[in-house]
Formats: C-alpha cells, sequence, structure tokens
C-alpha cells in the first residue's frame, strides 16, 4: 500500500503546548477530588439542615407554651424526633463487641461529629421547659383515654 499525500512533521500543530488545564470541580475532575468537593458541600448543608431544624423547633417551643394543643404539641414532638433520628445517624457511630466465652454483646457508642452532638444537647438543654409541657400533655391525654374506657 502507497501513500500519496505525505505530511511533513513541521506541518503538524503540537498538541498539548498552551493547552488548558482542568478544573478540579469540572466533570472530568479526578475522583479524590470530586468527591472530596461533594463531602464538603454535603457536610455543609448537613449544618444547615441542623441550624434549621433548630430554629424549627424554637418556634414550634414558642408556640406550644403560648398554646398547648395536641396540633402544636405534634408539630413540636415531630420536629424534636427529626433532629433526633439525623443527629443520631450522622453525629454517632455505634459497634457491637463480641463477647468471646460469655456470649454477651456490648455496644460502643463513639461520637464522629462533636459539633452537631453539642448542638443536640443545647437543644435539648433549651427545650426542657417545652419538653416539659409536653410530657403533661401525653400524661392528660392518657387520663382521658381511661376515663372514656
Amino acid at each position: 500500500m502507497r501513500i500519496d499525500d505525505k505530511s511533513e512533521s513541521r506541518s503538524i500543530a503540537k498538541k498539548g503546548k498552551g493547552a488548558a488545564t482542568k478544573s478540579v470541580t469540572g466533570p472530568s475532575a479526578p475522583l479524590f477530588a470530586g468527591r472530596l468537593t461533594q463531602i464538603a458541600r454535603s457536610s455543609s448543608e448537613y449544618a444547615g439542615e441542623l441550624q434549621r431544624l433548630k430554629d424549627e423547633i424554637d418556634k414550634a417551643g414558642d408556640a406550644l407554651e403560648q398554646e398547648p394543643t395536641i396540633v402544636n404539641f405534634k408539630a413540636f414532638r415531630g420536629l424534636i424526633g427529626t433532629m433526633a433520628k439525623k443527629v443520631s445517624s450522622e453525629a454517632y457511630r455505634i459497634e457491637l463487641v463480641g463477647g468471646g466465652f460469655s456470649g454477651r454483646t456490648h455496644e460502643v457508642m463513639t461520637v464522629i461529629d462533636k459539633e452537631a452532638d453539642l448542638l443536640y444537647h443545647l437543644v435539648m438543654r433549651e427545650q426542657k421547659d417545652h419538653i416539659r409541657i409536653t410530657a403533661q400533655i401525653i400524661k392528660i391525654k392518657g387520663l382521658v383515654v381511661d376515663f372514656l374506657l
């Protein structure tokens, strides 16, 4: 086979000279850098979500204190439950440790996100009075059920 058109090496443009560098967060970014930015973004969203939940709990607690109705009680209880689930799933790690001959297992709980843990304890401390109100509502609700039966 014979090639009629021969191109000279000087007429071919060199590739790579003056090529643009890749962006770290672009679609063709390395896996590690992309994953790292994704984790940083999700952790900032997580912190924002916790702060939003804290603000909603404060508002619901104030509404419960002003008007202790079942609707306000359910809203407050739901928000406290949501925050507890979110913090316990993200801020703690629980390991089961087996105990050899005795067959006992123990749970070892490790705090992963100390800031979320501190925020959770702060919310519980601030909302102590509102939680007491909800306990009284539950007690009254139970008495009403007993009375009706």
